[in-house]
């Protein structure tokens, strides 16, 4: 039982990703009105592409309260997910979800895995303090929210971020309530491969998420 307990403190960790994301590959052509140079060079890019990995530091508030983590995530599409914490509480546990209803999790491998357990997809067990899920956390999925959330859009020189330069793309959510309380949300998306490097989310001025990615690997 001590082990399930420290899953359930991992799982509210480990699908860190938020509600500047939405469930994978949800681009559609009438979305393209509601973009930018950057956000085209994305969607060029992320048609492309049909698998990816990358390393994953992400910073979550609510309150007074904070969560950090940092994991191995591979996604292949249409819609494999796959959570490897390497950092944080919890390390060493795992996540896939396979584009249904219910993810799994296990701790170790092979003979040596500790304990599995499926779970509803947005079981609180599963879900962050700021109330997202597995399904959340993918390219197409930061692409679609862009584009697809009420507000204005604009664009300008992003940060340089490990060396590599960005576009900054801004949203200014319309109906903030709706959009799980941010105000403003940054994508900093690299000039070189079109994929972000950064997700910013904003509530007023405080910022209150951070997703940073980092050896970004792309399968075409």
């Amino acid at each position: 039982m001590r082990r399930l307990s420290g899953l359930k403190r991992f799982l509210m960790l480990a699908a860190a990703c938020g509600s500047l994301l939405i469930p994978a590959d949800r681009t559609d052509a009438s979305s393209a009105s509601r973009s930018s140079p950057a956000l085209s060079a994305f969607r060029t890019a992320w048609a492309a592409t049909t698998a990816y990995s990358a390393t994953i530091t992400i910073f979550e508030q609510r309150g007074v309260r904070v969560q950090t983590v940092v994991f191995k995530y591979t996604f292949r599409k249409p819609s494999t997910v796959t959570v490897d914490v390497v950092g944080g509480p919890n390390n060493g546990v795992s996540l896939l979800w396979t584009g249904g209803n219910t993810v799994s999790a296990h701790r170790g491998s092979g003979p040596v895995s500790m304990f599995r357990k499926t779970l509803s997809l947005h079981d609180p067990q599963v879900t962050t303090i700021r109330g997202s899920s597995i399904d959340q956390l993918s390219f197409s999925a930061i692409l679609a929210h862009a584009q697809n959330t009420p507000g204005p859009i604009s664009q300008g020189r992003g940060l340089t971020i490990n060396g590599i330069p960005t576009a900054e793309v801004t949203l200014i959510a319309t109906n903030p309530a709706a959009n799980a309380g941010y105000t403003r949300e940054v994508i900093e998306i690299s000039n070189t491969t079109h994929f972000p490097l950064q997700v910013l989310g904003y509530e007023g001025s405080t910022l209150v998420r951070r997703i940073d990615f980092v050896d970004v690997r792309l399968t075409h």
